[in-house]
């Protein structure tokens, strides 16, 4: 029986360039949702243009 090493997660941190929000989570996936998330709430004008 072959068992596989466990799987190694590595951090995927963000920061926003227009305040000091920050997050850190564990996918590009997550951080991607995260983000746009943070920019409807809070910056809604740049979300608009990206």
């Amino acid at each position: 029986m072959c068992s596989r090493p466990p799987r190694r997660r590595t951090a995927v941190t963000g920061q926003c360039d227009h305040c000091e929000w920050t997050a850190i989570t564990d996918s590009y996936a997550k951080m991607v949702k995260y983000y746009q998330d943070h920019l409807r709430a809070d910056h809604p004008a740049v979300w608009l243009r990206t």
